[in-house]
């Protein structure tokens, strides 16, 4: 069996070697792939971020694992962080329609190396409390990705989730606004998980 290698946090100033006379960086490829945070591809993975970073100090985020049963770990709670955004990163007629999906999951399977594909339970909803950020801001000349009023937040529990999504797949924004479901801010943020803690 070939066991993952541990994953440790790079400065961004590591040099490809063996590159001949070129030298180029791990920094300058962060920029090179990962400078448009608004993407689909990204803006997931910075939501939970952002998530990280209102629960914990940076020293105590971990690099990240795309291969999780969930997003992040909070006092022993497993944190599901969904994205969207009204605005995408390419030509649009019309805001986007925000709805999260994805929200239900059987386990991940990897490879016959860690669990038989016969073993994977059902689809369930399979984290205790579900964060579904929104980039709300619907101006593309004031879009500021890196401002956090311009995001805001819903936190659901894994219970709450299955009443007002009547146990579905994906949850709507008019379904959250339709049942009273408030958005909270990132300054609020902590204090609204922790109590759902």
């Amino acid at each position: 069996m070939y066991k993952k290698l541990p994953v440790r946090k790079l400065t961004g100033s590591e040099l490809f070697r063996n590159s001949g006379h070129k030298s180029f960086s791990v920094l300058e490829f962060w920029q090179y792939g990962f400078s448009s945070l608004n993407s689909n591809v990204l803006r997931g993975a910075l939501a939970e971020y952002i998530v990280e970073n209102a629960l914990k100090q940076n020293s105590e985020i971990e690099v990240r694992s795309p291969w999780g049963d969930y997003d992040v770990l909070f006092k022993d709670k497993k944190i599901e962080v969904k994205c969207c955004s009204y605005i995408q990163d390419w030509d649009q007629s019309k805001l986007t329609t925000i709805k999260w999906s994805g929200l239900k999951a059987t386990e991940l399977y990897y490879s016959e190396a860690v669990k038989k594909l016969s073993e994977l339970k059902t689809s369930d909803y399979k984290s205790d409390i579900y964060v579904l950020a929104l980039f709300k801001h619907q101006d593309h000349a004031t879009l500021d990705i890196l401002d956090m009023d311009q995001w805001c937040f819903y936190i659901l529990s894994k219970d709450k989730l299955r009443e007002v999504s009547k146990d579905k797949r994906s949850i709507s924004l008019a379904l959250l606004q339709k049942n009273g479901i408030e958005p909270v801010s990132f300054t609020d943020l902590a204090e609204v998980i922790k109590y759902e803690s």
